[in-house]
């Protein structure tokens, strides 16, 4: 990766050097070679040349008898310089004159060897023609063995090695100095010029065009600047051509953004209809799943996250297997007639409706489910069931009442005159008691018969409503033989004055507060009263709050029905005179069950009237 990271002159010049090295070694190692064969060569002649001239020497002196000489002739070249010894050996090999260094018997046949140190010669003396007379007929007469020191031979040859290795580098050197200097400048000067021309037009430079160059780098920065030409004519026309289909792309989007909008404004149009729509709205497409769902049918079906949840999610798990029925039948398009009321949930309340929906094609779109609130229409159809009936009962209470008054007075004076006519019978006392509780009984039937049968018309004027509450409590109270303060009041302030029928709203709460009492209980009934400000002018909430049995949850709303009662000595026509009565006050009147055990019996007065507080302290005195 370093040597990546060179130029291209680093990576000749280390090239170059490299390839220098090497053949320096090589050179050095032949030269090395043949100088050491050179060098042996002559060691190897002067070795033969002195073996020569001995042997010469010698045979003359053995022709002329005289061996004191081949002993000096022997000393003498033994001390030549280069000689490390010399020596002579008879026919059986055995040393007979000796210079110097040698072995002590001689191989007679010739030989050449070589040690580091040493080059040994032997070689064998001819037995000549002269010398026969002496030695017989035998074809060598001994061996002369020269023994040369080549100690020093090796340190020449290395340095000899050495100053031709350095002049081959210095040499190589020298060349690669010269190469690198004209790379330098006919290749990597060009180089670089086309290397800022390449960088430029990858900054997008497509002006940007390659300098002249001599040679191969002419060759290619022609190429490269023809290249970017053709780039930039290119790039020019892709520009053109970018810019139109831009502008097309921008036209149709415009055109998709306001079809976009005007889908939209029509579907928060369609939104907003259905959200100002009472009954529920949920549209299903064919994959089963919510479309679209207004404000009530996400109340309805608990869709708080809108649409795009599966239909069953918002239908009981029991009602699965009739949802798949039904939505089969749309799609398939069996059920030919009108939206059909399929599915009845919570007790009647709600009434849920389905109907196919067709493109224009007649292809299934969808199904549209419709779930209405259905609890007003069966109050009114209750209150037109209850009215048909107190209609008949007010055609006949009129004659029922004069019929049973009449004997109901003489039944009565008559127990009032035995209770005198026996006075101080114990019996007598108790029968006539109990006989006129029954007949204050069935009078009070019949009183409220007639004023069911025949409501009077309230005549409204301005009350203080603190003040009609605690005379409703006292005559409560009194009318039951309890103290006047049975009744605990809880009053708010400050309330404002109502235009109410003082006696018919007075009657109302006593009766209220006798289902209170009746209802019995650890607590006294309690008498509530405050001010909710709601938007306009406001409403006036009265309570009458026990702590009796209560009421059951499924009788809430049956109660308030003629004959209707869960007293075992009730009439069931209290409630219907307290509603008759709210009713035309353009009040409401409702029952629930009390937190903690009981009843709470409540009628929100709306506030039509307000008058100056001073004139209310005047009615309040």
């Amino acid at each position: 990766m370093r040597l990546l990271s060179l130029g291209i002159t680093g990576r000749t010049t280390l090239l170059l050097l490299l390839v220098a090295a090497a053949v320096s070694v090589v050179a050095g190692a032949a030269l090395r070679r043949e100088e050491a064969q050179a060098e042996r060569a002559l060691l190897e002649a002067r070795a033969g040349a002195i073996a020569e001239a001995l042997e010469r020497s010698l045979t003359e002196a053995m022709t002329e008898h005289r061996p004191d000489t081949m002993a000096a002739i022997l000393g003498a070249v033994g001390r030549a310089g280069g000689v490390a010894g010399v020596s002579l050996a008879d026919a059986q090999g055995r040393v007979r004159l000796r210079a110097g260094e040698g072995p002590e018997r001689l191989e007679v046949g010739p030989s050449l060897r070589w040690t580091d140190a040493r080059l040994t010669v032997t070689r064998p003396v001819a037995n000549a023609a002269s010398c026969r007379g002496c030695h017989g007929e035998q074809a060598v007469n001994g061996a002369l063995h020269v023994s040369l020191d080549v100690s020093g031979l090796g340190p020449r040859l290395a340095a000899s090695t050495v100053r031709m290795a350095a002049l081959v580098g210095m040499a190589l050197a020298a060349v690669s100095l010269a190469v690198v200097l004209v790379l330098r400048t006919t290749l990597v000067a060009p180089l670089r010029q086309l290397s800022r021309f390449a960088e430029a037009l990858g900054r997008g430079d497509l002006a940007a065009r390659p300098p002249g160059a001599p040679g191969e780098a002419g060759v290619l920065a022609g190429a490269l600047r023809r290249m970017a030409e053709e780039v930039q004519r290119t790039h020019a026309e892709l520009e053109s051509r970018v810019q139109e289909r831009t502008a097309k792309l921008a036209e149709a989007l415009d055109e998709a953004t306001a079809a976009r909008e005007a889908r939209a404004a029509d579907l928060q149009r369609l939104q907003a209809i259905l959200d100002s729509m009472v009954d529920g709205v949920i549209f299903i497409d064919a994959e089963d799943r919510v479309a679209l769902v207004n404000k009530a049918g996400r109340a309805l079906r608990n869709l708080t996250d809108g649409a795009g949840r599966p239909i069953k999610d918002c239908h009981p798990k029991a009602s699965h297997g009739m949802l798949d029925r039904v939505l089969g039948y749309l799609r398939r398009g069996d059920d030919a007639g009108p939206a059909h009321s399929i599915i009845k949930e919570r007790e009647g309340r709600f009434e849920t409706t389905y109907a196919p929906v067709a493109g224009a094609g007649g292809g299934y779109l969808g199904t549209v489910m419709v779930i209405r609130d259905i609890t007003e229409r069966r109050t009114l159809e209750r209150r037109l069931l209850d009215a048909e009936r107190l209609s008949g009962l007010g055609q006949m209470s009129a004659q029922v009442a004069h019929e049973l008054r009449n004997p109901l007075n003489a039944i009565d004076g008559a127990a009032q005159y035995l209770r005198r006519r026996f006075e101080g019978d114990a019996e007598v006392a108790e029968y006539s008691g109990l006989i006129g509780d029954e007949v204050q009984r069935v009078n009070r039937f019949i009183s409220e018969l007639l004023e069911i049968s025949r409501p009077a018309e309230p005549h409204l004027a301005p009350v203080s409503v603190n003040r009609l509450l605690k005379e409703a409590a006292q005559k409560a109270a009194l009318a039951r033989g309890l103290p006047a303060g049975a009744v605990r009041l809880e009053l708010a302030p400050d309330l404002p004055v109502l235009d109410v029928d003082a006696p018919m709203v007075t009657d109302a709460l006593v009766n209220l507060l006798a289902n209170a009492f009746d209802a019995g209980g650890a607590e006294p009934p309690t008498l509530v009263s405050r001010f909710e400000a709601s938007g306009g002018e406001g409403t006036i909430v009265v309570e009458v709050l026990d702590r009796g049995c209560g009421i059951p949850a499924d009788q809430l709303d049956e109660v308030l029905r003629p004959f209707v009662t869960t007293k075992a000595t009730g009439t069931g026509l209290g409630l219907v005179v307290v509603t008759r009565a709210v009713e035309q006050h353009r009040a409401r009147f409702a029952i629930r069950r009390r937190e903690g055990g009981g009843t709470v019996a409540a009628i929100r007065f709306p506030v039509r009237r307000l008058v100056e507080a001073a004139a209310a302290s005047e009615v309040d005195a």
